[in-house]
């Protein structure tokens, strides 16, 4: 049997980080939003909010690297929990227990979300865009020992 669930999307919210002290586990929950590769009647895309879980060290590492709105990838198996309820129903929860993860990409800072016109120049100092370097490529000179070869 085949029980593989692959899911690409963003954290809706931090991850609910917990210590069971009883047991001493480490466990986290955390949902991901992973729209849909098609338009609903509305021209829109849906989304599918999946609900997942990690334990132990691997629930550590995502705690401390994955916040809201970070880009993630997931592989894991998908498990559905029966719980009665107060007055005898049972209630069905599903989740994707992960068995391995990916951080695709971190969210935007408020400080990024605030000033979008960061451009690559900023990277390379003494860079400028709008600068013509064609006068300065042509009057370039080979050092003199690499003359010779040309």
């Amino acid at each position: 049997m085949i029980n593989l669930h692959i899911v690409e999307g963003r954290l809706t919210k931090n991850p609910d980080y917990r210590v069971d002290e009883k047991n001493n586990q480490i466990f986290l929950n955390a949902t991901i939003a992973s729209a849909r590769n098609y338009k609903n009647r509305e021209g829109t895309y849906d989304s599918d909010f999946i609900n997942i879980s990690l334990k132990g060290r691997e629930a550590t590492n995502f705690s401390k690297l994955c916040m809201k709105g970070d880009l993630i990838s997931i592989t894991g198996r998908s498990q559905t929990d029966i719980i009665l309820s107060e007055n005898g129903q049972k209630q069905y929860y599903t989740k994707t227990h992960v068995m391995n993860w990916n951080l695709l990409s971190k969210a935007k800072t408020e400080r990024e979300k605030l000033s979008p016109n960061t451009s690559p120049s900023s990277l390379f100092a003494g860079y400028d865009p709008n600068r013509d370097y064609t006068a300065d490529i042509e009057q370039m000179n080979l050092p003199e020992e690499d003359r010779d070869i040309f």
